[in-house]
């Protein structure tokens, strides 16, 4: 019975070594037969089935289970580096683990999406740096706000509509893109940093106050806009769930000057009977959605808004905010401070 086992064993170590022969010598072999050199990205953050799978819908490779186990058997399956590659499709797979686990060229750009862009802003912004086109970049958004597996992977944007195209979850922040980045990346990268910044501290106390995260980003963008000082929009978001609270309307002059798209200092009354779902002086209750993509801040003071007695405010030509308690004092503001 021993000797039987012995046996076995060694026909199995036989085997095994016939299918490492072969393996080790297709791995010495193109992957692909073409012979074409194209840019691939690492993205930071993406692991051997991610790459893999990029590999394999860029052409570079055939077989990605091939690919997995070369990783896993050479030990590198945790040692690919982000950065940008060019990798010639005619690589061996030998060639190409060792160049995606070697010091790539890191062509990056930095950019700043400040507070309170729309969609189409930072898509301006992409643009001036040279990365992506704000065509292709509001085509990316309209695409991947139709794809059900995105709201699965990113839970936060469970309570928001698709029709919403992600306006307020592009969260603002310095960023580094790599020179041959897609919009699709952009935007990943931009809802992963949201989803970080979002915390689950913050998460608990915005369902303990019986809002969905949708309702809160919209508010904050409507308050980064209306004010600059964290004090001055935790009073604003106050005066704002007051007015959703009694039913009145918000005549938030910042929800006309984007349905306008140049913002004006001063609006006109006909401004403000401009027709709009987005008017809310004209319509009760939040808008459809986000109007900017708000920074933490505004996010903050909408969760954690600041208790006073006021129930009104402006802005004066200088930008700080006046606030009132009653509409006669408010009136009264005016005409002093709006002349």
């Amino acid at each position: 019975m021993e000797k039987k086992g012995i046996i076995i064993g060694y026909l199995v170590f036989v085997v095994l070594a016939i299918g490492l022969y072969f393996f080790f010598n297709h791995s010495s072999k193109p992957v692909v037969t073409e012979n074409q050199v194209q840019t691939f990205i690492v993205e930071k953050g993406e692991g051997l089935n991610d790459i893999a799978a990029k590999l394999k819908d860029k052409g570079i490779i055939s077989n990605v289970k091939m690919f997995e186990l070369y990783a896993f058997l050479t030990n590198t399956r945790n040692k690919f580096l982000a950065g940008e590659y060019s990798l010639n499709k005619g690589m061996t797979l030998n060639d190409l683990i060792k160049s995606l686990t070697s010091q790539a060229v890191a062509q990056e750009k930095t950019v700043t999406i400040i507070e309170g862009l729309t969609n189409k802003e930072v898509g301006a912004v992409l643009e001036k740096a040279g990365l992506v086109s704000q065509t292709d970049f509001l085509a990316a958004l309209e695409k991947m706000s139709q794809d059900q597996t995105l709201y699965s992977t990113y839970d936060f944007l469970a309570s928001q509509p698709e029709s919403n195209n992600l306006e307020g979850y592009l969260f603002p922040d310095t960023y580094k893109f790599f020179k041959d980045t897609t919009s699709e990346a952009i935007i990943k990268k931009m809802l992963d940093n949201f989803g970080k910044k979002l915390d689950d501290q913050l998460r608990a106390d915005i369902k303990k106050s019986n809002k969905t995260i949708f309702e809160i980003i919209t508010m904050s963008s409507i308050v980064e806009k209306e004010a600059a000082l964290d004090q001055d929009r935790r009073l604003v978001a106050d005066i704002f769930w007051k007015r959703l609270k009694e039913n009145w309307a918000l005549e938030s002059c910042a929800t006309i000057n984007y349905i306008l798209g140049t913002p004006k200092a001063r609006l006109s009354f006909d401004d403000t009977r401009t027709p709009s779902p987005y008017n809310t002086y004209l319509h009760r209750g939040l808008p459809p959605g986000p109007i900017n993509n708000p920074g933490l801040s505004s996010i903050r003071a909408t969760i954690y808004p600041l208790d006073s007695d006021y129930c009104c405010f402006l802005s004066t030509s200088e930008g700080k905010i006046i606030f009132s308690q009653t509409i006669e004092e408010h009136n009264k503001n005016k005409a002093e401070y709006l002349k």
